[in-house]
């Protein structure tokens, strides 16, 4: 395996700095380099692609998407396109529909083939759970679900179109998303949830923010289950880091990784280090800093009188230090309840 880049939020993963790391993890220039955007998780929208992908294009690095959200492709179709990429960058959003997605089209398979054959894998936010065991997921969030985002598109599509004078015959189209949550400090349009933003939109219905995070299952291509944007409040108002503490009781067996909205985890063979968006805050104090506190990320474990805690994790180190294989995870691993009822709210697309 050559790197697995995880961030947390579509401000980070869209910005140059993050980019450039994670090209360097190819060790190769960015004009001969081919990226594969996967968009499942925000559901294929134009918007997020183009957000997230921007920064890479403009460094010369070619940009393909493979769009299965609301489609089926033929597996020989996914495999040529997983094979002729040197990066795969997931996006954020609904963690569960894009993992379930995947594995009914056999897509999953094609990707954990891709991590041991040296490709790239990278992706903020639900593109950061999917790479391990699972994730703290806000995946239940009626706003991250499929029909409720492309009605949302639709419906500023044509207000853009009256707006124009289009009549619904084109104009300019317009779209946003990730899994989660949506930051006072940004400007970027709303475009995360296993999403990016913390504040709930000014036009959503307040029934939206009664629900739970859960725990999904990612593609198991490294332990660990993740929380991203674990600083960050979301719009059910329940800090992620709280409620992450809670579901490590639950799952007790698991190492949990807390990674801030404006941190990522980079795994770099047999090493890792962590890295912070510079000129953002996050929840790891400074020594000397005078109370500033910077984006990192967080070593959660459960010990045996059932205590949770939580350390900072070094800036770099070895990646067996950091992430503990079970032996046997099917034992130990604890499916949450929930997921059922979330896919009953957010059905899979019948194909």
């Amino acid at each position: 395996m050559k790197g697995i880049f995880a961030g947390s939020g579509n401000a980070g993963m869209s910005s140059p700095y993050v980019a450039a790391a994670v090209i360097s993890l190819t060790r190769r220039l960015p004009e001969d380099l081919s990226l594969l955007y996967i968009g499942t998780a925000s559901y294929d929208i134009a918007e997020a692609r183009h957000m997230q992908t921007g920064a890479f294009a403009s460094m010369g690095v070619a940009i393909r998407s493979l769009d299965v959200a609301n489609k089926s492709v033929p597996r020989e179709a996914m495999a040529e396109a997983v094979d002729g990429a040197d990066i795969i960058l997931v996006s954020g959003g609904n963690t569960l529909y894009a993992v379930d997605r995947w594995e009914k089209l056999g897509l999953g398979n094609l990707l954990r083939r891709a991590s041991l054959d040296g490709k790239v894998m990278t992706g903020g936010s639900a593109g950061a759970i999917c790479w391990f065991d699972g994730g703290h997921s806000d995946s239940m969030d009626p706003e991250s679900h499929r029909l409720f985002k492309l009605k949302k598109i639709k419906c500023r599509n044509d207000a853009a179109d009256a707006r124009s004078g289009m009549g619904g015959k084109g104009g300019p189209k317009s779209s946003l998303f990730d899994e989660g949550a949506r930051s006072d400090e940004e400007t970027e349009p709303e475009t995360d949830t296993d999403s990016d933003e913390d504040s709930k939109d000014s036009d959503s219905d307040s029934s939206t923010s009664d629900w739970e995070y859960i725990r999904v299952s990612g593609l198991g291509i490294l332990p660990g289950l993740i929380c991203p944007h674990h600083d960050r409040v979301q719009s059910n108002g329940v800090l992620r880091s709280t409620d992450f503490r809670s579901m490590m009781k639950r799952h007790s067996y698991e190492v949990g990784i807390g990674i801030d909205h404006f941190a990522a985890l980079e795994i770099n063979g047999a090493e890792f280090r962590v890295l912070s968006l510079p000129g953002r805050t996050g929840s790891v104090d400074v020594e000397d800093g005078g109370g500033c506190k910077v984006p990192g990320v967080w070593i959660y474990y459960v010990d045996g009188d059932g205590i949770v805690h939580s350390i900072v994790c070094p800036r770099s180190g070895k990646v067996s230090d950091l992430l503990q294989t079970l032996k046997y995870p099917s034992k130990h691993f604890v499916e949450d309840k929930r997921v059922k009822l979330c896919r009953k709210a957010n059905p899979p697309l019948m194909d």
